[in-house]
């Protein structure tokens, strides 16, 4: 099952390559960076994954025992 979702987000990344390179609109600096929205997007993602994690660990997390002491 593993297999056939890197396939599938294998063909969505291509497929996403292949409409930037095929549109012609330069209106931003960044618009002329080939495959700029997927790593912003995937880079976004990392960040709101790590922070999550970073922000749960440090701010949120309590000892097993907070609440008896």
């Amino acid at each position: 099952m593993k297999k056939w979702w890197i396939v599938a987000l294998g063909l969505i990344v291509l497929a996403s390559l292949a409409a930037e390179f095929l549109s012609h609109h330069h209106e931003h600096w960044w618009n002329r960076i080939p495959g700029f929205y997927i790593g912003f997007g995937f880079l976004g993602c990392l960040v709101l994954i790590f922070g999550a994690k970073i922000l749960g660990k440090n701010l949120l997390f309590r000892d097993e025992d907070y609440y008896d002491k």
